[in-house]
């Protein structure tokens, strides 16, 4: 295990040396720098040269964040190349990572392209938040390969990786990115395939009942982020949701939720709250304004925060233990 893991990692799979990053965005960037600095010989591609030489810039901060706050790689660092043909990271390639937009066509042509992965039955693997593995699989004739990989953003940060097969999934490929994962430091957490898998359900049925409230005038889009950050959120490293059902007692929680329930939002498209600031053009933080006005809070200091945050909390429970056995 290198210095900068995260959590306990497993042998590297012995059928797996090179890796091919497809899409040098905050993704693909992030990835390649994990899967260097776990031993891996990395290409990393664009469809643009430009946009290629531009990844340094983001790969070098990457290196410099991870080096700063868990420690440099020893000499088992692999080495990263940025490779402008999508042709030699196919045939040389015994796993791939797709992190190119989220969009099920652009993803699907792009994957259609990875002939020799498909012949020799590498592991392909798309970073999706959402799309159909199934789907993006038959679309592609990918379907004896293709294996989903959320990485959750901040990639270099977040241990938890969702890994999703599609229906035609051969096993044997879903546990074979478990392990690359596992090799790597990350969690990986198995996901049936369903729109949004397990994390974004969660996670986009909090905002539905937020931007409800806030289209009811409940309370402010800044009190909603007050009751959050300050009550809920503190305990989430150490208790998760059904951990803390267990805690107040599954009475409680059904008697609570026997009232609650009809009260809260069922509403099947997005809030007017988001629909109108689409329709403004405050788009959030590279707009300059959403919910907040970005002109006066200072997002990149924002950011920072976050991922030092992350640290912490990572640190803290790395310290406990909790990686060496993840619950």
């Amino acid at each position: 295990m290198t210095e900068s893991s995260l959590s306990s990692s497993s042998t590297i799979p012995a059928d797996i040396k090179r890796i091919g990053i497809l899409g040098a965005g905050q993704m693909g960037a992030a990835a390649a720098v994990m899967f260097r600095r776990a031993g891996f010989e990395v290409r990393l591609w664009a469809r643009r040269e430009e946009k290629l030489r531009e990844s340094k810039v983001a790969l070098d901060a990457v290196e410099s964040f991870l080096d700063e706050h868990f420690g440099t790689v020893d000499g088992s660092g692999g080495e990263l190349h940025l490779e402008p043909s999508l042709v030699e990271v196919d045939a040389t390639s015994d796993a791939v990572l797709e992190c190119v937009v989220e969009d099920m066509g652009e993803k699907m042509d792009l994957l259609k392209q990875l002939k020799s992965c498909r012949q020799r039955d590498a592991l392909v693997m798309t970073c999706t938040s959402a799309l159909c593995i199934s789907d993006m699989a038959a679309g592609s004739g990918m379907e004896p390969v293709l294996v989903g990989a959320h990485f959750w953003n901040p990639p270099h940060l977040i241990p938890v990786v969702e890994i999703i097969g599609g229906k035609d999934t051969p096993g044997m490929q879903v546990e074979r990115a478990m392990a690359l994962m596992k090799s790597v430091g990350k969690i990986p957490v198995k996901c049936a395939d369903v729109p949004g898998f397990v994390g974004n359900r969660l996670m986009h049925a909090m905002w539905r009942e937020a931007l409800a409230m806030v289209d009811a005038g409940v309370c402010s889009a800044e009190d909603i982020d007050r009751v959050v950050k300050w009550t809920f959120a503190l305990r989430l490293p150490a208790l998760g949701p059904m951990e803390n059902i267990d805690l107040v007692g599954v009475g409680l929680v059904h008697r609570v939720e026997s009232y609650l329930f009809p009260h809260l939002a069922t509403n099947a498209v997005p809030s007017d709250a988001l629909s109108s600031r689409l329709k403004g053009g405050e788009t959030g933080m590279d707009a300059g304004r959403g919910f907040y006005d970005w002109k006066e809070r200072d997002a990149k200091a924002t950011v920072v925060l976050r991922d030092r945050q992350i640290v912490r909390q990572l640190q803290f429970l790395r310290e406990q233990g909790v990686f060496d056995n993840p619950q």
